[in-house]
């Protein structure tokens, strides 16, 4: 009787110390989906990414907002010298991403395609002040991000088996052991020209 009570004991303690699933499996599900449909050429790579922004906003992107300034400027002008003139004379809006998409399943955070600047729908100070601002240190959900992409690695598996790659897999659950971003996938990055930004919604 007092073994079964320190093996109940026990159990309840280990209950106690491992985090609940924060994962809304159908909302997951529907991400995975939407990845699969939208961008054929994604990666588990690239489902990670936009999970981590969602779950930690643009906070890892902004260190100092004078480099955050430099940079989106830099890319603004590579991207204007190729596009501007095909944005200007033929309309086109979009850089190969829709000009706003929603982060993860959650959608704390939402991307911003550059091409709503190089349109001028919005102004490059605008833009860049949204970012800032999506870089607040209060926006992790919790503490467990590698239990959260865990969770969400086992449902993206189910809908999409071709995500599957052992070695990908090992790196991103070191990624997330740690806390740390990645970038997008080579293929995405070919594919899909990502250029955009991260606001808060």
């Amino acid at each position: 009787m007092k073994k079964r009570i320190i093996l109940a004991l026990a159990a309840l303690s280990l209950m106690a110390c491992t985090p609940k699933s924060t994962v809304p499996k159908q909302s997951v599900r529907e991400l995975c989906e939407y990845m699969v449909s939208t961008y054929p050429q994604a990666t588990l790579q690239d489902l990670y990414k936009t999970c981590y922004q969602d779950f930690f906003g643009a906070e890892h992107l902004v260190h100092d907002t004078a480099v955050a300034r430099s940079y989106l400027h830099y890319e603004l002008e590579g991207l204007g010298n190729e596009r501007v003139k095909e944005l200007r004379s033929e309309g086109v809006k979009e850089l190969g991403m829709p000009m706003h998409e929603p982060t993860g399943f959650r959608h704390r955070f939402e991307r911003i395609n550059l091409a709503l600047v190089l349109s001028g729908e919005m102004s490059e100070q605008e833009l860049l002040q949204l970012f800032i601002d999506a870089a607040g240190n209060d926006n992790a959900l919790h503490s467990h991000w590698a239990d959260e992409w865990a969770e969400i690695e086992a449902i993206a598996l189910q809908v999409q088996p071709a995500w599957r790659n052992d070695e990908l897999q090992a790196l991103l659950h070191k990624a997330a052991a740690a806390n740390q971003a990645v970038h997008h996938s080579e293929s995405f990055r070919n594919t899909y020209k990502p250029h955009y930004r991260i606001i808060r919604l």
